[in-house]
């Protein structure tokens, strides 16, 4: 399910998707991940309250554009993921967001953490 809506999230629309309306919104873009992440240590690879709205309105973005979908429950596993549109409060789970936005977001900006995309020097945590 996954791999084949990550795929289907980059088809979009090219780099106006939903996930990458404004790079500048994404300081890291381009930059190599892995150097990044051997780079800034570990303590470093923050958020501020600041990125954290942010998310939350790319989350909400996502669930509108269809990016972020429901996961029918699985009757074997009980696992799933049918969370309510219309909620504002409850959204999707972090295991669907991380699967289906930050993981493909963060791919195809240059393979490192969301933290390091938004800051790419790192932040004192």
């Amino acid at each position: 399910f996954f791999a084949q809506d990550s795929s289907r999230i980059w088809k979009m629309s090219s780099t106006q998707s939903v996930l990458e309306e404004d790079l500048s919104s994404y300081p890291g873009w381009g930059l190599d991940g892995a150097s990044l992440h051997a780079k800034i240590p570990a303590h470093s690879w923050c958020i501020t309250l600041q990125d954290f709205r942010f998310l939350r309105q790319q989350i909400e973005k996502a669930v509108k554009e269809g990016a972020i979908m429901q996961v029918p429950l699985n009757p074997v596993t009980g696992h799933g993921d049918e969370f309510d549109f219309r909620d504002k409060t409850i959204g999707p789970s972090m295991y669907n967001v991380v699967r289906s936005f930050i993981m493909p977001l963060t791919r195809n900006a240059g393979s490192m953490s969301w933290a390091l995309l938004r800051n790419p020097r790192g932040l004192p945590c």
